[in-house]
């Protein structure tokens, strides 16, 4: 399987983190990679390396301002993070974002809760983020927000085939 380097960067274009998956499925609409326990997110901003006890699926869509983690545990628990950012872009085994601070995550008892928008306000000051901007972001956490209640793609039972083969083939 090919391995795919994540760059994930702030808007003023200081790198923040990066780390590598290897490559699940690739449409004209998205691409999905996964990672295996022990791999390490390299946090730049923070100047730290973690590394993961769990798998994980990472969904990327090519025109949305939003990327879907999914960490999944060994007794078949699952957590979501939803990062907003810029849209992806795809280059040969790579996939570099623009994050947004504003993240949607799922525990693993089910709930939904939206974090680090006193970031992103920080940020907006700091950064200087333009209004389209801003505006682009607000607009696209009320999607991921509605896509996510009304069970719609990929929140619509998409995931769960990939979660099953991955445990089918014995990964987790």
């Amino acid at each position: 399987m090919d391995k795919i380097k994540v760059l994930v960067s702030k808007y003023n274009g200081k790198n923040h983190y990066e780390w590598k998956s290897k490559l699940l499925k690739e449409t004209e609409d998205y691409i999905m990679i996964f990672g295996e326990p022990g791999r390490k997110l390299y946090h730049h901003s923070k100047n730290k390396v973690y590394e993961f006890g769990t798998y994980s699926i990472e969904f990327f869509q090519k025109n949305t301002w939003y990327t879907v983690n999914l960490d999944i545990y060994e007794n078949g628990d699952v957590e979501y993070y939803c990062n907003i950012c810029l849209p992806p872009e795809f280059h040969k085994n790579e996939i570099r974002f623009i994050d947004m601070d504003i993240d949607v995550i799922r525990s693993k008892d089910g709930e939904w809760s939206v974090v680090d928008v006193d970031e992103f306000e920080d940020n907006a000051k700091e950064l200087c983020y333009s209004l389209e901007v801003k505006d682009k972001v607000q607009k696209s956490l009320s999607n991921l927000l509605y896509r996510i209640e009304q069970k719609e793609f990929p929140f619509n039972g998409f995931f769960e085939k990939y979660i099953n083969y991955l445990l089918a083939k014995e990964f987790l």
